[in-house]
């Protein structure tokens, strides 16, 4: 990227998300291939209005002239590994972020990723891990992270964790698809369905717009209380869950980003899956069934369902 000179300054006021939002809104649009959902200033901002705490700001931005070019969006906050408090410096992020990453145009990848190694450790005495969690091995940042963080003998690690997201690119046909299956899964999946249709009258919503998540917000909250993540304070419902995914859901929706998928039997909902769908991808971020209807396997359903419909119209996801 010719022209301009480059500039970097760090941000640690949560007023700067309003600051750089046209600025990064712009950016991600420049990195449709490269980006999810996650790194949208849409998705930070709405996490820190709800999941920030005690947490302390720490927005690493590039700039070229007026141009926001790259942004390290991290936080300062103290975590405890193996039992032992620290202070680490890491994405912006908890366990209802899918994929972490740095939002930088490819051009000046390098320039960036060594500018802001250089940045945190010349503030080294202010924590003691840096700790990039869910940063993928597929993304084009992660190797020139890796190469900079050895050339400088730093001792770093990558720990697979429960969180670490699985993907599916649709190609053909969900025929032919479901017909690679291992018969086994095939037989269960028959299974299933004969049991489902066979237990009443079914059918499957997709909800899209603020509307028509209003018109079934309740059923959706009430299925999240009935699941068995509610019983360890992790469902869709529970504490500031509630509403982080109800402000999502709102600010989804006013980008054509909402795609919540929902299960009916005898017009009762019984499961559903919240998605975000951006930048070229559908993202399953959140699904609950009501344990009440646990032999149906309603949510094993629900996605073969979905799963179905993304094979039919793949080409416009």
């Amino acid at each position: 990227m010719g022209g301009k000179s480059f500039r970097f300054e760090i941000l640690n006021d949560p007023k700067a998300f309003s600051v750089l939002e046209a600025g990064w809104e712009s950016l991600c649009k420049k990195l449709t291939n490269y980006i999810t959902v996650f790194a949208s200033h849409t998705w930070y901002q709405n996490w820190w209005k709800y999941y920030s705490g005690d947490a302390k700001l720490h927005l690493f931005t590039m700039w070229q002239g007026d141009k926001l070019v790259g942004i390290a969006p991290l936080i300062r906050k103290k975590y405890s590994f193996h039992g032992l408090p620290v202070r680490a410096v890491g994405f912006i992020q908890n366990n209802e972020s899918l994929h972490n990453d740095f939002i930088v145009m490819p051009q000046i990848r390098t320039l960036f990723l060594q500018k802001l190694i250089q940045s945190l450790f010349e503030q080294a005495s202010q924590w003691d891990v840096l700790y990039f969690r869910n940063i993928s091995p597929l993304s084009d940042n992660y190797k020139p992270l890796v190469d900079l963080l050895e050339a400088e003998g730093r001792t770093w690690a990558q720990k697979v964790t429960p969180y670490d997201t699985p993907y599916l690119i649709p190609s053909g046909n969900w025929q032919d698809y479901f017909a690679g299956r291992s018969r086994r899964t095939r037989k269960t999946l028959n299974n299933i369905r004969n049991k489902v249709q066979k237990a009443g009258k079914v059918s499957i919503k997709c909800i899209r717009t603020w509307d028509e998540f209003l018109s079934c917000k309740d059923d959706l909250f009430e299925v999240a209380q009935q699941s068995w993540t509610e019983n360890i304070g992790g469902s869709l419902a529970s504490g500031t869950n509630r509403d982080f995914y109800e402000s999502l859901a709102y600010k989804a929706a006013a980008k054509g980003w909402l795609s919540v998928w929902a299960l009916y039997l005898d017009n009762r909902m019984i499961a559903f899956e919240f998605h975000l769908r951006a930048f070229g991808r559908e993202h399953a971020i959140r699904g609950h069934y009501h344990t009440g209807f646990a032999s149906l396997s309603p949510g094993t359903y629900l996605e073969m369902k979905i799963l179905e419909h993304i094979f039919q119209e793949h080409e416009r996801i």
